[in-house]
C-alpha cells in the first residue's frame, strides 16, 4: 500500500495578510471613494475648476452611503500618509523569500505598493491639493 502525500501551499503570514489588507482597503476607499466620487461631480457639476464652495461634495454624497462618507475624506486628507508608511513596508515584505514564492500573494502585494506609492504622489499635484480642499470643503 502507498499512501499519497498532499503538498498544501505555504500560508502566507499574519503580518502579511494584515499589511496586505490595510493597503487594499485604503487604495480602494482613496481611488474609489475619493477620486471615484470627486470625477462623478465633476462630470455632472462641472469640471475641477468649477467645483469650489458652491458644489460642497457633501451634497452630491449618497444617502445610503453616508457611514462611509467619514472614512472617504479621511482618506482623501490624511490617507497619503498612511500611504507614505505603507510603501517602506510594502517592499521589505515583497524582498522577503517566503512572500516572493507565493506568486499571487507577491503580485497583489506589489499591486497595493504601487498604487499607494501613486497616492503619495497625486496628492502632491495640483489635482491631489484640489482634491484635498474640495474635501475640505
Amino acid at each position: 500500500m502507498s499512501t499519497a502525500q498532499v503538498s498544501l501551499a505555504p500560508t502566507p503570514s499574519r503580518g502579511v495578510v494584515v499589511l496586505l489588507v490595510i493597503q487594499s482597503a485604503l487604495v480602494a476607499v482613496f481611488y474609489l471613494g475619493a477620486c471615484g466620487f470627486y470625477l462623478v461631480v465633476s462630470a455632472t457639476a462641472g469640471w475641477p475648476d468649477s467645483l469650489g464652495p458652491e458644489h460642497d461634495p457633501k451634497d452630491y454624497w449618497p444617502a445610503l452611503l453616508w457611514s462611509a462618507y467619514p472614512m472617504v475624506v479621511l482618506s482623501a486628507l490624511v490617507g497619503h500618509i498612511l500611504a507614505a508608511a505603507l510603501v517602506p513596508a510594502g517592499l521589505w515584505t515583497l524582498v522577503q523569500p517566503g512572500v516572493r514564492r507565493q506568486r499571487r500573494l507577491a503580485w497583489a502585494l506589489a499591486a497595493t505598493t504601487a498604487l499607494c506609492a501613486g497616492m503619495v504622489v497625486l496628492i502632491m499635484t495640483p489635482v491631489g491639493q484640489h482634491l484635498q480642499n474640495w474635501m475640505l470643503d
